[in-house]
């Protein structure tokens, strides 16, 4: 019966098929975005030389992006037939894809504001050879035809009898909590992000804005006393603290993953819902991201490095756990990836001489500031103090966190940037393994490695340790090459 049900389902797919007419105004917008930049510099040239001119200019564009967005949806097709995705598409040069079913690794689908006020998805699916993004996007399709070919690609016996396993079988599932995702939302540390974004936005609309406004603005800002200023700066930081918040919570509002055969499947999204599913042969490590805002709390972030990337551009990597406690990690990973469990083994300390490298390089900046700043202005030196110190206790933070750790065919490596990330993988998923060591590192005995995994669009995913006892450097290049050496005699058999 399932194999009969399955035919049928294939069946459906045969004929061509055209996107949902909404497709024509995500194509528009997507077109939008991506000429948006010489778009907005036409609009600033033909504005400064004539009204006319603008509105001329605007018009003709947006005429042509109509048309070509009404063609593109008319000449866009797609079928199954023969074990094959069949792609047509192209104004008027006619491209034809044909993609395997077999090839096909995930079918993730989301859905923004618009496609849930009229059902609809979108879908995209990603083959073992995707670089830079999905392979094939259909951006709008009624919700009941997204589910039904997504089965359909996966041409999997345990999809069309789900319902029948759930009964017999409880599939692992985990959410998070409201409670939970606001401590995310306010220890999340997008303040900064934000106020970036800010001010790169800001660069780029000043032509825009008016002079006479713009000069009044900035001098009644100048004009007020260093108080009001401090406060309009704590308003503005506690403003932007709230919307990192609320954006956090948005974002992985409705959280949940489940563990299923084959794969993770994970939802999220309060305004903009998103699928993605995650094969287990495409994980390539487990990683543990704790801010310093977190670290007092306890609080880590679980991620995977995954062959392909994640679904969210400001994501490189899927995020499998928005905010968890550090005692229930291991519990967490023996439910949904128990290879992985068990990430607290001890790790090997970096070596006290490594300390000055980690705080010269910190500090050095701020060393160079603070001499500057007694010369010029000796009245603001505390400032400089102050830099100074935070530096060199970054710096030291740097040194204490990080680490490594060789278990059997297991490797974890662990280090600060900004954040502390603790990365495990196996033997088999590190593509290659790097050992460097400038002139000043060889007098002190000293080392870098850096492992290199796949990860987003196929590229490589780096993480270095550096400044690492010599000895230890070579232990960990013997371990990756399989080299039995008199000193490290507990290494594996070639044979993996």
């Amino acid at each position: 019966m399932c194999n009969t049900e399955e035919t049928s389902l294939l069946e459906q797919f045969k004929q061509p098929r055209r996107l949902h007419p909404a497709a024509m105004y995500f194509d528009l917008i997507r077109v939008i975005k991506e000429t948006i930049f010489g778009f907005g510099i036409g609009l600033i040239l033909t504005l400064k030389e004539s009204l006319f001119y603008f509105i001329i200019f605007a018009s003709v564009f947006l005429i042509l992006l109509i048309i070509s967005s009404v063609l593109s949806w008319l000449r866009f097709t797609y079928r199954i037939e023969d074990n094959e995705l069949r792609i047509e598409q192209g104004i008027f040069v006619r491209k034809k894809r044909y993609i395997s079913l077999n090839r096909i690794h995930k079918i993730d689908l989301s859905a923004n504001v618009v496609h849930r006020i009229i059902k609809l998805v979108k879908v995209q699916i990603d083959t073992a050879s995707s670089g830079g993004g999905a392979e094939v996007s259909l951006s709008a399709i009624k919700v009941e035809e997204g589910e039904r070919l997504r089965r359909a690609l996966k041409k999997r016996e345990n999809d069309f009898v789900i319902d029948e396993e759930k009964s017999e079988k409880t599939i692992p599932t985990e959410k998070i909590s409201w409670s939970r995702l606001f401590i995310a939302g306010t220890t999340s540390g997008s303040v900064g992000i934000i106020l970036f974004a800010l001010l790169a936005g800001f660069t780029q609309i000043e032509e825009l804005i008016p002079k006479r406004i713009y000069n009044s603005a900035y001098t009644w800002v100048i004009g007020q006393s260093v108080v009001i200023l401090i406060g309009l700066i704590i308003f503005i930081l506690l403003l932007l603290w709230i919307v990192g918040i609320a954006g956090t919570m948005i974002k992985y509002g409705n959280f949940i993953i489940e563990k299923r055969e084959k794969e993770l499947f994970i939802r999220r999204g309060l305004l903009e819902t998103k699928e993605l599913t995650i094969p287990f042969e495409r994980i390539q490590a487990i990683g543990i991201q704790q801010s310093p805002i977190r670290q007092p709390m306890k609080f880590v972030q679980v991620f995977a490095v995954v062959a392909g990337g994640s679904f969210d551009k400001m994501e490189p990597f899927p995020v499998l756990f928005p905010l968890i406690h550090e005692r229930e990690v291991d519990k967490f990973l023996q439910e949904f990836l128990p290879e992985f469990d068990q990430l607290e083994t001890e790790l090997i300390p970096l070596s006290k001489r490594s300390l000055k490298f980690y705080l010269f390089k910190s500090s050095i900046l701020f060393i160079l500031a603070l001499l500057a700043t007694a010369y010029f202005f000796p009245s603001f030196i505390w400032i400089s103090l102050i830099l100074l110190g935070l530096s060199l206790w970054y710096g030291w933070l740097q040194f204490k966190d990080g680490g490594y750790a060789i278990d059997g065919k297991r490797f974890t490596l662990q280090r600060r940037v900004f954040n502390k990330v603790t990365v495990t993988t196996y033997h088999r998923r590190i593509q290659s393994l790097k050992k460097r060591q400038h002139k000043i590192q060889a007098l002190q005995k000293l080392a870098t490695i850096e492992i290199s995994l796949i990860g987003l669009g196929g590229l490589g995913t780096h993480y270095s340790l550096k400044h690492l006892e010599e000895k230890d450097a070579n232990k960990v290049a013997d371990w990756y090459s399989y080299r039995k050496t008199s000193k490290n005699t507990d290494l594996l058999d070639p044979l993996e």
